[in-house]
């Protein structure tokens, strides 16, 4: 069935991450040291590395997409200038696949989006797409603090003054995608695995 018919706490764990994003951060044109710096006004530039990873380590299941040169489409939930910065993912390439980033427009982008990132600190609006988008196959990922607890797949946070993330893997088997160990490892684990 096709989805349109469904409708790092250490210094080695900075270093972990920054084997991880080598290529990607590397071909989008910004210095690795980025991904291990302090968040500060680089922060979505660093995210930009993180998402593209994200793509890249994630399996979507099987009939969310209707062929293979259907591009991967980022659906950008936003009402903050700074979050503008991820349209620079627009036209990049991963696993074969064109990433093509659509801003939300009331829920009409989620029958054909296979990302959902949330740069908003409003709840509501979360809550509400994400329960829109519930079972659609859709990798959602946000930077509200309780974002997991909202039904959210992949959650950044800050730690020790770093960038990192939380995986629910939980609402990631619901959504039936698969993450890479290689992705697990990097990750606070939110959840049971295994399961």
């Amino acid at each position: 069935m096709t989805r349109l018919s469904h409708l790092l706490k250490t210094s080695n764990a900075c270093l972990l991450s920054a084997i991880v994003l080598t290529l990607v951060v590397g071909s989008l044109g910004f210095p690795m040291s980025a991904a291990c710096q302090s968040v500060t006004g680089q922060e979505y530039n660093v995210k930009i590395g993180f998402i593209y990873n994200f793509i890249n380590f994630v399996s979507w299941p099987d009939g969310v997409f209707d062929d293979p040169s259907q591009p991967i489409t980022l659906c950008l939930i936003s009402n903050e200038a700074p979050s503008e910065v991820l349209y620079k993912l627009d036209g990049k390439s991963v696993k074969g696949r064109r990433i093509q980033v659509v801003p939300y427009n009331g829920g009409l982008c989620l029958p054909q989006s296979h990302v959902l990132f949330f740069a908003t600190q409003d709840v509501t609006l979360i809550q509400k797409v994400l329960g829109l988008a519930r079972g659609l196959g859709i990798l959602s990922i946000g930077e509200v603090e309780g974002f997991i607890r909202l039904g959210g797949v992949i959650n950044f946070f800050q730690e020790s003054n770093r960038l990192r993330f939380k995986i629910n893997v939980e609402a990631a088997k619901r959504e039936g995608l698969k993450m890479s160990s290689q992705l697990l490892r990097s990750a606070k684990i939110v959840g049971k695995m295994g399961e």
